[in-house]
């Protein structure tokens, strides 16, 4: 009875939100109350809810509700992460004719890596890795990187929650402890890449460089990940800062 209350409650509150368009921006308590068939009381209470959090304001003049910051912020996150891969694509593109292996580019979610998209690689073998998948932070190119240039605060927070998680070994040199993680970001962000060997599948390298929006803010990573036997490190390590780097221009970043 209490898991079918909490769905319902949810399922009020999202269909709530959905009654905001263009044509419509502000709605009253009473309106909502008609138009959803539901009570004052009841609709009062989501509307606290749903206020609490940040998604709808309430005018202390008309007492009219609009929609509220923390959608902004939701829709802002979505639109950056749509404009990354727009920008991207011919980028990859030409990282993957340029060296001939897989590229990546992938953001920060939590303790993971999420990949925005992946350009294959030329060879008929491939890697099992694809868009929206999601990788362990600590032992992969994109995820150290976004990682290394994250605010201290935040920082340390993604760590403990790696730490609380456990370092799982995925291979011969997948980083074991915090202080090592840290001292791979502490480098990473020194030189202004990543080269992952070994670290997430063995016989794997993974270089990563970042990616800076107009905020002057790390938010993704571009990657080139192929067999250790066909990496030219120190080449695909200018050709993935360059691509970063021009990511990064598209995006309104200033060198």
């Amino acid at each position: 009875m209490d898991r079918d209350y909490t769905i319902q409650t949810v399922q009020n509150a999202m269909q709530i939100l959905r009654l905001f368009t263009i044509d419509k921006r502000e709605w009253t308590l009473s309106e909502i109350a008609t138009i959803k068939s539901m009570s004052i009381s009841t609709t009062k209470r989501l509307l606290k809810i749903l206020e609490d959090y940040g998604y709808l304001d309430r005018d202390s003049g008309t007492k009219k509700y609009r929609l509220g910051l923390s959608i902004l912020k939701i829709s802002g996150i979505i639109k950056s992460t749509m404009e990354i891969h727009r920008e991207a694509q011919p980028i990859l593109k030409k990282l993957v004719n340029d060296f001939g292996e897989a590229v990546h580019i992938g953001i920060l979610e939590g303790t993971e890596t999420v990949y925005l998209d992946k350009i294959e690689s030329l060879h008929p073998v491939r890697l099992s890795s694809h868009i929206g998948k999601n990788n362990p932070v600590h032992c992969t190119g994109c995820g150290k990187v976004v990682l290394a240039y994250k605010e201290p605060k935040e920082q340390d927070e993604i760590i403990r929650m790696i730490e609380r998680q456990g370092f799982y070994p995925f291979s011969s040199k997948t980083v074991r402890d915090v202080k090592e993680l840290i001292d791979h970001l502490n480098l990473i962000k020194k030189q202004g890449f990543a080269v992952c060997v070994d670290e997430f599948s063995e016989g794997i390298t993974s270089i990563a460089a970042p990616v800076y929006d107009y905020n002057e803010s790390v938010v993704a990573a571009i990657s080139i990940t192929g067999p250790n036997n066909r990496m030219d490190i120190p080449k695909m390590v200018e050709g993935a800062v360059k691509a970063g780097k021009e990511i990064s221009k598209s995006l309104g970043y200033i060198y």
